[in-house]
């Protein structure tokens, strides 16, 4: 959907067509009246809720002004991808291939149910809000223009098969790089294959040309925060929001 110039993706929010996940995918940043032109128009189609990404505070007053509120908050983390220092600590130490060293591989598409039992596991501490699904880890890759999915596996042993312990979904527009997911193993923490995951996203961003990237977590993920900080990220004030609203029954009064 376009308002005012500013082009909107839509889709379902968890595959509930009633539940509506909106984002500002091109354009200028959209006025309060083209949030007013969305929520009439998803009011037609039955919409009766509506979430949007992530947003700083700049980004969500359009979206308050219009009845907006938060619905989850977020910590935003970022730091720039400096080719002379990609994460110059476990780089270092993880010069060459030494056993037992955590490798990424890429994701395929067999790791799909692995990869989404271990992100569940990974979350379960957590609000509900932050659970994926299929179609959730499917979308994350399509919110910017390149994207990079990587997995770390448990190597095979006489007793147990090779499983997924980690996996992270790294991307790319323009020159802002973002991970957008990493989970790590409940069983697998302290392991080293979160920084593994995190300087595979470096080094790709650089690679790419991305300039700084960007990470949000939960406030209260203090294992996720600890391994963002220890490879040169650093806090952004105001961090973020997702948005939700309630849509009134299209046949009462406009939204404006």
């Amino acid at each position: 959907m376009t308002s005012g110039g500013t082009i909107f993706r839509l889709s379902p929010w968890r595959g509930n067509s009633r539940t509506t996940q909106v984002v500002a995918v091109d354009g200028p940043p959209p006025r309060p009246d083209d949030v007013s032109d969305l929520i009439d128009y998803l009011g037609s189609l039955g919409v009766r809720e509506v979430m949007t990404t992530a947003l700083g505070p700049i980004d969500q007053r359009s979206f308050t002004a219009r009845g907006f509120n938060p619905q989850e908050h977020l910590l935003l983390m970022g730091r720039p991808v400096d080719p002379t220092n990609p994460s110059s600590r476990w780089r270092s130490r993880w010069t060459g291939r030494t056993p037992g060293r955590p490798r990424t591989r890429p994701a395929r598409r067999y790791d799909r149910d692995a990869v989404l039992e271990l992100d569940n596991r990974a979350f379960t501490p957590f609000s509900p809000f932050w659970h994926f699904d299929r179609a959730d880890l499917d979308e994350v890759g399509q919110a910017t223009a390149s994207h990079r999915r990587r997995v770390v596996r448990q190597r095979a042993t006489r007793w147990t098969g090779s499983t997924v312990i980690g996996h992270a979904i790294t991307g790319r527009t323009t020159t802002i790089g973002f991970i957008q997911r990493l989970a790590v193993d409940p069983t697998a923490e302290s392991q080293g294959v979160g920084s593994a995951l995190v300087v595979d996203a470096l080094r790709w961003l650089r690679q790419t040309g991305a300039h700084e990237v960007l990470v949000n977590t939960q406030p209260d993920n203090d294992r996720a925060r600890a391994l963002y900080l220890r490879h040169g990220f650093t806090e952004r004030e105001g961090g973020l929001d997702v948005l939700h609203r309630v849509i009134d029954d299209p046949a009462g009064d406009p939204v404006r």
